[in-house]
């Protein structure tokens, strides 16, 4: 997707176009997950692709609460116009089409779900310190066989319990995220 041009547009023409500050449009791009953008050497948002904002927009926001006004006139060609007219439907086809195949996720619960399965994982490791005792015995019975046969059995037990863990989260994890509505413009 990324080997076609974007047509790429600043916040102030589309605040310009929608009716509302450019601040309200900085804001909704904030919140739209891997929006392609262009910075300026200050590492701000300079352009944006109207596709992929669209795309989010049409998707994510309440129709209720924009302000749309009807757009300005263009002052490019006609010919440029219709030009990016025809990228920007094929960037929203693109979109739809990866979204119909299940290969977009929302990124604020994907970074949640992976917050919390690293936090689970994390808590199993961290009781590996429980061990050292019996590992001590090991290594004076056996010496280090005995302390081996033991690392591999916790190592065995702390995998499973890992996997039981991580199987509950999916599990309780819903089949669809749901849509995401609270993105004032």
């Amino acid at each position: 997707m990324t080997d076609e041009p974007h047509v790429m547009v600043t916040l102030k023409e589309i605040a310009e176009r929608e009716g509302v500050s450019v601040q309200a449009i900085s804001k909704a791009v904030k919140a739209m997950p891997d929006l392609p953008v262009e910075r300026d050497t200050r590492g701000r948002v300079k352009t944006i692709s109207l596709a992929h904002f669209e795309h989010h927009r049409g998707q994510y926001v309440n129709p209720a609460k924009t302000q749309r006004k009807q757009p300005a006139a263009a002052s490019d060609s006609f010919d440029e116009a219709r030009r990016q007219s025809e990228w920007l439907k094929v960037d929203r086809l693109k979109l739809e089409r990866q979204e119909q195949l299940g290969n977009l996720v929302r990124k604020d619960m994907l970074v949640i779900a992976l917050e919390r399965c690293a936090s689970e994982i994390q808590a199993r490791v961290d009781r590996i310190a429980n061990v050292a005792d019996e590992g001590a015995l090991a290594v004076s019975k056996e010496g280090a066989h005995g302390l081996r046969v033991l690392l591999r059995e916790s190592a065995k037990n702390m995998n499973t319990d890992i996997a039981d863990i991580l199987a509950t989260i999916a599990d309780a994890a819903p089949e669809t995220d749901s849509l995401i509505e609270d993105v004032d413009a």
